[in-house]
């Protein structure tokens, strides 16, 4: 283009649009046909020797409110503040451990959930305890129950969910448990049917623990009865029971968490939205719906790919969502069985499980496991926390025995069961003992 020769159209265009200047000797025609943004003619502003005026952005703001790039105006703040991480894991957070396990040392689990009892007072139609030979009566004494979190807290565990194969609450030691845990340094959290906790140990509860799941899959009297075959009227009484415990955390500042989590199966479709309107009616933080975990035998039938029919609304549930209330479902694993084989034929994307030593897990009877499935396999016993002190158990041979018996001869694609909680770990540590070629290079 001679330089008293006007712009061809679609350059004209292109400036009016963009508000760009275009270069008139790119050196060759893209495969576009578009003209090429003059760079050097854009004006950074500020200008790089005056300095910038960060009073007029306020924090997040979307930058200048343009859609055009290169206006340096500041960074644009569209993705909100991740509240809470249901779908995935927080090994980054724990990297001391991480390289404690690299340099072959022994160390006690991140985490542990663990089972108070082995008996339930209700009876979930998708309950996994119940492959994990419950046994009425059975659980773990209160003296070695506090024994065992002094334990915790010495040999270093830094959290404990009272979450396994029986109902927590059974449990009358599971407050003084909490209690003692925040005094000893470890976080503690329970996942509960709620319908026989202590409201006389309310504060103490909302006051030392981090966090309180109601294990609630219905959205009505009637769901609760065919899901939980528990009375009807029992949901209406829970509904209330976490309605004064969300008072009483509002009332007095508690920093515990309430939440709610639904078990997703094809009979409880039909309760997804209306368990997410009872959640934003009693005044919880968050619902997450989830998928249901069978055995590796399939004992529990799950279907997955039945789950794309829930698919709209569980986006529905989602959009009930508010600063205060989160709605979320765990797409990552909802959506596996039509993602690759991995989980509908038993596939996963790492060979080894070396996620034992991280996460491990206890049972109402307290026997140490490394994980849920192997409950009742005397292969894999670690020892039992009423018998002996937890931290020599971490400490002894037995224990990490029993984790290279796994790494050598656990062939995770056929012995593991579905979706198992060291997954999301797995892939994590798969990845640093599997690096690729060439890592300098990020």
């Amino acid at each position: 283009m001679k330089k008293d020769q006007e712009p061809t159209a679609s350059q004209t265009a292109q400036k009016n649009q963009g508000g760009a200047a275009v270069m008139q000797r790119p050196g060759h025609k893209l495969r576009s046909g578009a003209p090429v943004v003059e760079r050097a003619a854009l004006q950074a502003s500020p200008p790089m020797d005056e300095t910038p005026d960060f009073s007029q952005l306020e924090p997040g703001a979307t930058g200048g409110g343009s859609s055009v790039p290169n206006q340096f105006s500041g960074p644009s703040f569209r993705n909100p503040r991740e509240r809470f991480r249901f779908d995935g894991h927080k090994m980054v957070y724990h990297l001391d451990r991480v390289l404690a396990w690299q340099r072959g040392e022994r160390f006690a689990p991140v985490h542990i959930d663990m089972g108070l009892t082995k008996f339930c007072n209700t009876a979930c139609v998708y309950c996994y305890a119940v492959v994990q030979n419950m046994s009425r009566g059975t659980m773990i004494e209160g003296d070695a129950l506090l024994r065992f979190i002094e334990d915790a807290g010495r040999v270093g565990v830094r959290s404990i969910g009272f979450i396994g194969d029986g109902e927590p609450t059974l449990n009358p030691a599971v407050y003084d448990a909490a209690v003692l845990a925040r005094k000893v340094g470890v976080d503690t959290s329970m996942a509960t049917n709620g319908l026989l906790l202590d409201m006389n140990r309310a504060h103490d509860i909302l006051r030392d623990m981090s966090w309180i799941r109601f294990n609630l899959s219905a959205g009505s009297k009637e769901g609760f009865q065919r899901i939980h075959q528990s009375k009807g009227e029992n949901y209406l009484a829970l509904l209330e029971t976490i309605r004064s415990l969300v008072a009483i955390k509002k009332q007095y500042h508690y920093p515990c968490t309430l939440g709610l989590q639904m078990v997703l199966i094809p009979e409880n479709f039909d309760q997804i939205l209306l368990l997410a309107e009872a959640g934003a009616d009693v005044g919880v933080d968050y619902l997450v719906i989830k998928h249901c975990s069978d055995s590796e035998y399939g004992e529990l039938g799950i279907d997955y790919s039945l789950y794309a029919k829930a698919e709209a609304d569980l986006k529905r549930a989602e959009a009930l969502s508010t600063a205060e209330y989160v709605v979320q479902a765990k797409w990552n694993k909802i959506n596996a069985a039509g993602d690759t084989p991995i989980y509908r034929d038993g596939v996963r994307k790492y060979d080894i499980c070396y996620g034992t030593p991280f996460l491990s897990q206890i049972s109402g009877n307290g026997d140490v496991y490394p994980c849920g499935p192997f409950y009742g396999k005397k292969r894999f016993l670690m020892g039992n926390i009423q018998k002996e002190s937890y931290y020599d158990i971490v400490m002894g041979d037995r224990y990490w025995a029993v984790h290279e018996d796994i790494r050598t001869w656990v062939d995770v694609h056929k012995d593991c069961a579905i979706g198992c909680r060291q997954d999301y770990l797995n892939k994590f540590l798969w990845d640093l003992k599997s690096p690729p070629e060439h890592v300098n290079f990020i």
